[in-house]
């Protein structure tokens, strides 16, 4: 059986590292849980290449340690193929884009952002030197699976 959530490599925190830093200076007070999805996971019939969500109060809970003494604030969670398949730039447009969800409100309350008109235009902006970026490491990430589940079928077929 596979697990379905594995913890991220330091590349991950490298890049998030990189991102926030170039783009998001008030994420620092916030403390964030990464981690890989490993199976394929599709929303609205397309496949999701990462999630930020706001932890749940049992999420915080669990998440208590000596970093995040309160627990985690959010969990990103990357698709891991997405991950491995990206170059660099794509990692970053990935990382740049679920840390635009992360939202506190004019009361200092967390949210999460949603996709909405300004956050389009943020990114079209962002990404006008590769403005399908998304589409080209879905595409990617697709026929990762694709792959291995046609790898699986021949595996099983082999050992009839």
């Amino acid at each position: 059986m596979t697990i379905k959530y594995e913890d991220v490599d330091e590349g991950v925190i490298e890049t998030f590292l990189e991102v926030a830093e170039e783009n998001f200076e008030t994420i620092g007070q916030l403390k964030l849980k990464f981690v890989f999805n490993t199976k394929k996971t599709v929303k609205n019939g397309k496949i999701c290449l990462g999630k930020c969500e706001l932890a749940s109060d049992k999420i915080r809970f669990f998440s208590k340690d000596e970093i995040a003494v309160e627990g985690y604030d959010y969990v990103i969670t990357l698709d891991k193929k997405a991950w491995q398949f990206s170059d660099k730039a794509m990692r970053k447009r990935l990382m740049r884009h679920e840390l635009r969800h992360i939202l506190i409100d004019e009361k200092g309350k967390l949210k999460i952002a949603p996709h909405d008109v300004e956050d389009f235009r943020v990114e079209m902006k962002l990404n006008q030197d590769d403005p399908d970026w998304g589409h080209k490491l879905a595409t990617i990430t697709e026929a990762a699976y694709d792959q291995e589940k046609e790898q699986a079928k021949q595996l099983k077929k082999e050992e009839k």
